[in-house]
This record gives structure tokens, C-alpha cells and sequence, in this order.
């Protein structure tokens, strides 16, 4: 089935590699993955989050 076939598969690519990221990123803070890895886990996630809608064209403001 096609996710979504009007998209170009480029995009499509890059939304399902957004959406990927940002799933383990979550799964990782729930299970305590980034203890003592990451100092400032809030500022580090709001930077991640950034850094993956910009990827994907959208502007974050957090």
C-alpha cells in the first residue's frame, strides 16, 4: 500500500525517517537511555525535535 501517493517518494522518505527518529527519541527518555549521557535532556530534545522538522521543511519555534 502507498502511504501516500501523492507525495514524492523523497518526502515520503524523509517524514517516515522524521517519524522514526522522533519515536526512538521518545522511547529513549521513557526508558532512561540518555541518564548520564545527557546532561540537559530538555534543551537536547528540543534541539533533536528542531533539527528533524527542519529536515522535513517545517519551522519549529521551541
Amino acid at each position: 500500500a502507498d502511504l501516500a501517493p501523492d507525495l514524492p517518494p523523497e518526502t515520503v522518505t524523509a517524514l517516515v525517517a522524521a517519524w522514526a527518529q522522533l519515536y526512538g527519541l521518545i522511547g529513549f527518555e521513557l526508558f532512561g537511555q540518555f541518564n548520564r549521557v545527557v546532561e540537559d535532556r530538555a534543551t537536547f530534545f528540543r534541539h533533536a525535535v528542531g533539527e528533524l522538522a527542519h529536515g522535513v521543511g517545517l519551522v519549529y519555534g521551541g
